[in-house]
């Protein structure tokens, strides 16, 4: 039993998730026959699993989400008079049409607005956000000259980023006057 627990940590080890960014990750060949063979341990024949067991399963290696051949996952919320729907769009055999899609949709119906991010689209700007190079300060480095022009612009787009983004999040760092306990 150990082993088993301890391959399925070894597997789900190398992923992301669950869902830690709007888009789906694509697996090579070797990690997908990997969880194509698990999959076929679990369901050859139908019965194999008890119930707890193939949750257990599924959970541990995140196999709702990685190595599937597609999914859609769609998420609503009410703002106002309309609604924001965001749907992750995956196909393993048709990568051009991997998306993440945000749209307003007006109380009859209309989309107001539509916007669709491809996957390079959420790599890039994760890259920007998150990518360790750009965090590092004039002070951290050894000296000013290792700081490329590159990587300056990209330190100084990254801050205007961040402070655009704070003040759409500032509602969230608000400590409410008035909260009951």
């Amino acid at each position: 039993m150990r082993f088993v627990l301890l391959s399925l940590a070894i597997l789900a080890a190398g992923c992301n998730g669950p869902l830690t960014k709007p888009m789906i990750d694509r697996l090579d060949e070797n990690s997908q026959a990997k969880i194509d063979e698990v999959w076929e341990n679990m369901v050859a024949p139908p019965n194999q699993l008890d119930r707890t067991l193939l949750l257990d399963v599924i959970l541990s290696a995140q196999l709702y989400q990685h190595g599937v051949d597609s999914m859609r996952f769609v998420s609503e919320k009410t703002v106002g008079d309309g609604l924001v729907v965001m749907e992750i769009r995956f196909d393993r055999e048709d990568p051009l049409f991997d998306e993440f899609s945000v749209s307003y949709i007006d109380r009859r119906g209309r989309e107001l607005r539509r916007e669709r991010y491809s996957r390079d689209d959420i790599d890039k700007e994760i890259n920007l956000l998150f990518d360790e190079a750009v965090h590092v300060s004039p002070a951290e480095s050894d000296s000013e000259s290792e700081l490329t022009e590159e990587l300056k612009q990209r330190q100084a787009e990254r801050m205007e980023r961040m402070e655009a983004i704070q003040s759409v999040l500032e509602p969230m760092k608000r400590s409410d006057v008035g909260e009951t306990e």
